[in-house]
């Protein structure tokens, strides 16, 4: 009984797993989709663009990963923490941040290579632009049920 519970329950979260991921790649043909229309990229651009932005984007989200498992860890076990310890994860914290800083400096300087900077403040606006426009469609989603049919938009 216990290993058909067992079996069950590992069999359901597959399909979970598999959804996440496609839901993922989903969200990632959006970005690069919304990116390129707004920023326009010629294809001798986009050909020397999307590498940069693409090894970029995997730096920053190993670091927030990592950021997140840190701060997810020191939050359950706060209680249980010694000052020292806490004052260990707060320094990992900000040892972190700053990688992401160099990251973005690092990314900067890469892309000036590639595109105009203006190019480079129309993908961080097209970026900041995307996030409120996928954090309103989550929105909308769990407000509303299942979720919208996608736009063209993104």
């Amino acid at each position: 009984m216990r290993s058909a519970i067992i079996i069950l329950l590992f069999s359901l979260s597959i399909p979970s797993i598999a959804q996440k991921d496609r839901v993922r790649d989903r969200i990632k043909s959006q970005r690069i989709a919304f990116i390129t229309d707004r920023l326009s990229l010629s294809s001798e651009e986009a050909q020397k663009f999307w590498p940069v932005y693409n090894q970029y984007t995997d730096e920053l989200e190993g670091i927030k990963r990592e950021m997140n498992k840190l701060r997810r860890s020191t939050n359950d076990n706060l209680k249980n923490l010694s000052e020292k310890e806490i004052e260990k994860a707060l320094e990992d914290d900000i040892i972190n941040q700053q990688k992401m800083t160099d990251v973005h400096r690092r990314f900067q300087a890469e892309l000036k290579k590639v595109i105009t900077v203006r190019k480079i403040a129309q993908l961080y606006k097209a970026e900041h632009d995307f996030k409120l426009t996928l954090l309103k469609r989550m929105g909308e989603k769990g407000r509303q049920g299942p979720p919208p049919p996608p736009e063209d938009e993104m």
